[in-house]
Order: structure tokens, then C-alpha cells, then sequence
């Protein structure tokens, strides 16, 4: 099968370059993606981050208790997980610009829906649609970035991820201040200004998103599209193959997904429960709620770079910052549970959303690593399935566990053990080489295609 990039719409007006500037055509177009992947997952963080003081707040002032509160979270996390193989399917067949596309304008509508109704049906619907939506950007919007740039190094992909982790955390502090600002007005207003945001990131992807100068690839014969149907069921077929024995041929691969679920599990829990358990001790201000969540975001940063300059002067600098950061994430969280000063569990609640932020690249990077193109889109989706059924199942579990949503005495440090242990795990496989490739081919109309395995 085709590389997923080169089936997109958005590879059909591709013209071939001269000879002599195909390698600076080339790099002009990887600057050009890696900015355009920076601006859109900034704008993809600020549209979500809008809601992250306001939402479980929100939902409570709708008449929630904890149970239902949960439940719905836990229903956002299982929708995203049963629509993540079908739309990662469609982002390698329709393109990836396509996708993400889709993405951001159900969010749109999603987002927005709340803003018109104060029913909490209409809430709950709102918030699954944008559920929905969120799985078509998921491992799409990565996959192009990956895809287009060319970025086969280790040392570049971490490149790219940290910068892009930069670049969500510039719009998760914007996005947390301006929802939590806006929120003070009133509850439902961050909605209509995140479903805003995600229309005008709808429009800059269509824009920035394009496809890299192919001058081996002939240009599309006018007037000759196959119909769609069997052209997905085509892929389909083909995709899901491919995935499969991707999978199937890579055990490093399988664990470091399970691995990387149980770390989202785990910060999932005190996710939930962050707003409630942190409102009364601030006196109910949104803004320094807002705040809270930011500071985290800022330290990452420099942090962030630290590790790119780390990574220059050692091979092993991934499992030394997944390592310590987990570990340091997991005794911070133990914390923030047990001390009685508000102003010290707050400041242990940052350091370990922080800690949570820098383990992200280098999984991501060791993920991207180990997959090949051409299923990228579909083996990322699967990844992002395993971390929306282990988060939504163990949200279920945990609702029923803790009555009071402001309760961490059970919840808090159960997730602090399992992060520590779920970090260790990942940086023990984030590091691990690839063996000496073998070939598996499967052929389907577009001709054979090699699968690798370690």
C-alpha cells in the first residue's frame, strides 16, 4: 500500500520540481510543515484548554452529581476510543489535511451547542460530538507532521515533539487564563469562544496543511477519481492488514502502547477531580484556578528545552527524563494528597502535571519511531484507542469508588503509584533499538508493501 500521505486530496495539485532544487525544495517545505504543525496544535490546545476550569464546574451547576460527572467523562474517553480505528482509517485514505479538518469543525459545533442551551442533554451531547471530532485529528495532524517532514532520526523526532509539546503548551496557558477569565462572566462562555477557535483552525489547516514536492511521483491524469466506497473498503482492508501485522511483528511496539495508556489512565484521575478539590481552597476564583493550571504549562518549557539541549550530548537523555520525570510526578502527587497546607499541595499538584508533560515527547518520538508510514495515522489511532478505554474504564471504576469529587484520600495516591510504576515501564521500552528489519508483503491493488518487524 501507498504511503497514507500520497493517497490524500491534498497531494493531487503537487507539481514536480527541477532536479536541482528538489533537496532545497524539500527542506523549505519542512520548515514549512513544522511551523504549520506548531500553529495548529496550538490552536487545537487553546480551543480544549478554554473549557479545563470551567467544564466539571459547568456540568455541576447543570445538576451533575460526582456519579454522573464521571460517567460522562468516562463516556467522552470510550466514544473517542471506538471512532479512533475508523477515523484513523479515513485520515490514510481521505489525507490527513482532510481529517483534522472535519475535526476541528465538529468540535466547532460540539463546543458551541452549550452556549445556546443550558440543558444538560444538550451538554452531554456537546460534549461527546466534540468527543467524536477530537478522533479525527488524533494521530492525523502527527502523522503529516512526521510524514512530511521527513524526520526518520531519533534526535528529530524528539526535535519535533518537543517543540510541538512547546507549542500546545503556549496554547493550554492562553487557552486555561482566557476560559478562566471568561468564565468569571459566565460559565458557558469559554464554549462559544473554544467553538470560534476551532472553526478559524479548521480554515488555517486546509490551509497550511499541503503535501511535500514528489518529483518521482507523475501528476494525477484529470477527471480519473474511483468511487469512494470502494476505495474505502479497499484501504480498509489494506490499512487494517498493514496495521495488524505491524503490530504483530513488533512486541516493543504493543507494550510501549499499554504502557502509555496506563500513564494517561493515571493522570486522568486527578484530572477530574482538580477543579473541585482546588476551588474552595482559593476562594472559588476561576482566575487563580486558571493560573494553577498555567504555571505547570510555563515550567515546561524551559524544561522542555533543557531536554532538547540534553539530547545532544546524550543517546540515553529519553529514559533519563521519562525516568525521573514519572518518578518525581508520582511523589509529587502523593503529596499534593496528603498535606493539610493548601498553598504546598498546590504546589505539588503543578509539579506533577508538569512531570506528566515531559515524559509526552519522548514516547511519542519512540512510538512515531517503530511505525511505518504508511499505517501511521491507523497505529497511532490505535495507541490513542488504548488510552481512551483504559482511562474511560478506570474513570468508571473510580466514580463509583469516591463519592465527593473533592475526595482524594483513595483516588490520589492509587493513581501516584500507578504512574510511577507506568513511567518506569515506558522509559525501559522508549529506548529500546530496533533489530535488523524483516519484510512481510501484502498485496492489494495498489501493488505490494512491506511491513517492517524488529
Amino acid at each position: 500500500m501507498t504511503s497514507g500521505t500520497s493517497r490524500g486530496p491534498e497531494h493531487e495539485n503537487a507539481s514536480p520540481g527541477l532536479p536541482g532544487s528538489a533537496d532545497k525544495d524539500l527542506a523549505g517545505h519542512a520548515d514549512r510543515v513544522r511551523r504549520g504543525y506548531l500553529l495548529v496544535s496550538g490552536l487545537d490546545y487553546f480551543a480544549d484548554m478554554l473549557l479545563t476550569v470551567t467544564s466539571v464546574l459547568l456540568l455541576q451547576s447543570l445538576g451533575m452529581g460526582s456519579g454522573a460527572v464521571f460517567a460522562l467523562i468516562a463516556a467522552v474517553w470510550i466514544v473517542e476510543g471506538v471512532s479512533e480505528i475508523p477515523t484513523g482509517v479515513l485520515a490514510d485514505l481521505l489525507g490527513r489535511r482532510t481529517s483534522v479538518a472535519i475535526s476541528f469543525v465538529l468540535r466547532a459545533i460540539g463546543y458551541s451547542a452549550l452556549f445556546f442551551s443550558g440543558s444538560v442533554y444538550v451538554a452531554a451531547a456537546g460534549v461527546l460530538l466534540s468527543a467524536l471530532g477530537g478522533t479525527f485529528a488524533s494521530g492525523a495532524l502527527e502523522a503529516w507532521a512526521v510524514d512530511e517532514t521527513g524526520a526518520k532520526d531519533p534526535s528529530g523526532l524528539d526535535r519535533l515533539f518537543a517543540q510541538g509539546k512547546i507549542a500546545e503548551n503556549a496554547g493550554l496557558v492562553l487557552g486555561t487564563l482566557t476560559g478562566a477569565a471568561l468564565g468569571t462572566l459566565d460559565l458557558a462562555l469559554p464554549q462559544i469562544v473554544a467553538g470560534l477557535t476551532c472553526a478559524l483552525a479548521a480554515v488555517l489547516s486546509l490551509r497550511l496543511m499541503t503535501g511535500r514536492p514528489d518529483p518521482d511521483r507523475p501528476p494525477a491524469a484529470p477527471g480519473r477519481r474511483e468511487a469512494f466506497a470502494p476505495r474505502l473498503r479497499e484501504s480498509f482492508g489494506e490499512v487494517m492488514t498493514g496495521t495488524r501485522l505491524t503490530l504483530r511483528g513488533d512486541k516493543v511496539l504493543i507494550a510501549l502502547i499499554l504502557a502509555a495508556a496506563l500513564l494517561w489512565l493515571f493522570r486522568g484521575i486527578p484530572g477530574v477531580q482538580w477543579t473541585v478539590v482546588y476551588e474552595g481552597l482559593v476562594g472559588g476564583n476561576l482566575l487563580v484556578l486558571g493560573a494553577m493550571r498555567s504555571v505547570g504549562s510555563l515550567l515546561e518549557i524551559p524544561l522542555l528545552g533543557w531536554t532538547l539541549s540534553l539530547q545532544k550530548r546524550r543517546a540515553s537523555a529519553r529514559r533519563t527524563v521519562i525516568v525521573t520525570a514519572s518518578t518525581a510526578g508520582a511523589l509529587a502527587l502523593v503529596c499534593a494528597a496528603a498535606v493539610k497546607e493548601p498553598a504546598l499541595s498546590i504546589v505539588c499538584y503543578v509539579c506533577f502535571s508538569t512531570a506528566f508533560g515531559l515524559c509526552m515527547p519522548g514516547v511519542r518520538a519512540a512510538m512515531n519511531e517503530r511505525i511505518h508510514s504508511g499505517h501511521r495515522a491507523t497505529v497511532l489511532s490505535v495507541a490513542s484507542l488504548f488510552n481512551s478505554l483504559f482511562t474511560g474504564g478506570g474513570l468508571i471504576l473510580t466514580g463509583l469508588a469516591v463519592g465527593d469529587l473533592g475526595s482524594t484520600a483513595l483516588a490520589w495516591p492509587l493513581a501516584a503509584a500507578g504512574f510511577g510504576v507506568a513511567g518506569l515501564w515506558v522509559a525501559s521500552l522508549a529506548v529500546r533499538p530496533r533489530t535488523a528489519p524483516t519484510t512481510t508483503s501484502t498485496t492489494g491493488s495498489t501493488g505490494p508493501q512491506e511491513v517492517r518487524a524488529p
